[in-house]
């Protein structure tokens, strides 16, 4: 076969592209004021529809006597809305451990597989219309959460959030505080305030923007504070 039906199947025949992002956001992590990591978010629209996050993490942490320098990446996929998680994983990429964990969601079940120093743990448990799956070190997973908030019923709402590390549901509380805006360098965003209690781990409060979007969390008695990087005071 010649002429131009050659050029005509190259063209078909191509890899499709990949798909462009529909979101980025970084954010700078501090902890008592001093910044010590990023986290870098980026977010695709699968062919199905489905949200595809991803995002990359780089901490340097110090118990006092040395610094050492702690790298992951993370990969959350998730439907109806961006509300209702799949799978997860996590992936150390510092360090030669190879430390990882992976969740799926599948007819109402939740199945963990963890590698930690070498040992390798299965857990599961069961998905319900109140389960969201949020891992207290991955920030820009608030988005999520704070979609699943009910602002018919207001008030605190109670989530069965599985701990992908724990391989276990610990309760997470949301509560609506109020709207209001955040003041910062470059002037006033509009926010909505919540307070955030993950039992027995953290309680703290976070600003998400009118897109659900995370601005800052605060968690006092750990020190943290996460704020958007634009948001952020020059260095």
């Amino acid at each position: 076969m010649t002429g131009p039906w050659i050029p005509l199947l190259a063209v078909l025949f191509q890899a499709a592209p990949a798909a462009a992002p529909a979101y980025r956001q970084t954010y700078d992590i501090y902890i008592r004021g001093e910044r010590i990591g990023t986290e870098r978010v980026t977010e695709i629209l699968d062919p199905s529809g489905n949200i595809v996050s991803s995002s990359e993490h780089d901490m340097f942490l110090t118990d006092g006597l040395s610094t050492s320098r702690v790298t992951f990446e993370t990969r959350m996929t998730l439907g109806r809305g961006g509300t209702v998680p799949s799978s997860c994983s996590l992936h150390y990429t510092s360090g030669n451990s190879g430390d990882y964990y992976e969740v799926s969601v599948q007819d109402g079940r939740i199945r963990r597989v963890l590698q930690r120093g070498g040992m390798k743990t299965e857990a599961e448990g069961k998905a319900g219309a109140d389960t969201v799956i949020f891992d207290f070190n991955v920030y820009h997973q608030f988005d999520y959460v704070a979609r699943r908030y009910d602002f018919k019923k207001r008030g605190r709402q109670l989530f069965q959030n599985f701990v992908p590390i724990v391989g276990a549901e610990v309760p997470l509380a949301l509560t609506h505080v109020d709207d209001g805006e955040l003041e910062h360098a470059q002037g006033k965003i509009p926010v909505r305030n919540f307070r955030v209690e993950l039992m027995g781990v953290l309680a703290g409060a976070f600003s998400v923007d009118r897109d659900n979007r995370l601005v800052r969390l605060l968690v006092l008695d750990k020190d943290l504070e996460v704020l958007r990087r634009d948001l952020s005071p020059a260095p």
